[in-house]
């Protein structure tokens, strides 16, 4: 008799209500946070490193197709301003990809979630919902150790595919994100706990 009068008390209170598309949250609409200015310059440092190797590797290439042909001096000049122009064109759009990179690179904190957008030609966005978030970790590499900056990583039940790294934090901005999302969690479980009992 008493699960009969409950079942039929949820059934009454239990409500479906179509959601039209404009009352959908709109994630745009999100007051995004930008990262620390000063990632920019770690960026700008990592990408001239790499181009610096792929510089060295021209040279390399170089002077061993030079020992290696021996018709080589007819032609070194358009490999030199081939290989020339080829570097200057990939230098220029790495630096630009990371550039208009970090100008697309922002996060937004919600009660119930933490969203991470990234991307200038081809965007990603990221959701985290606390509920599902397993770990929180910060790390901290040379080059950000040496401007002050932090990693924020969330690990979810999702798997990788759902796993967020949030670069470029100051280091407090990181800890406080950590542990807010950190008591979000223990909240989560609690009510879940709560729930389950309730049910037994």
């Amino acid at each position: 008799m008493y699960l009969r009068s409950y079942l039929q008390s949820q059934m009454q209170a239990f409500q479906n209500d179509q959601i039209s598309e404009q009352d959908l949250p709109r994630v745009e609409n999100l007051a995004y946070q930008p990262l620390e200015p000063r990632y920019k310059r770690v960026l700008i440092l990592l990408r001239m490193i790499g181009l610096m190797v792929v510089a060295i590797l021209f040279i390399v290439f170089f002077f061993a197709a030079r020992s290696e042909v021996e018709s080589f001096q007819d032609i070194q000049t358009i490999v030199i301003i081939g290989l020339g122009l080829l570097y200057l064109l990939l230098a220029g759009w790495g630096l630009l990809i990371t550039i208009k990179g970090f100008d697309n690179k922002f996060y937004a904190l919600r009660q119930k979630d933490i969203v991470y957008t990234t991307g200038w030609l081809w965007k990603s966005t990221t959701t985290a919902p606390f509920i599902r978030v397993q770990h929180v970790s910060i790390d901290q590499g040379p080059l950000e150790r040496q401007y002050n900056l932090s990693k924020l990583r969330i690990f979810t039940a999702g798997g990788n595919a759902s796993d967020m790294t949030i670069p470029g934090l100051d280091p407090k901005t990181a800890d406080q994100l950590k542990e807010f999302i950190v008591t979000k969690t223990k909240s989560s479980e609690r009510i879940i706990i709560s729930d389950q009992d309730e049910e037994q």
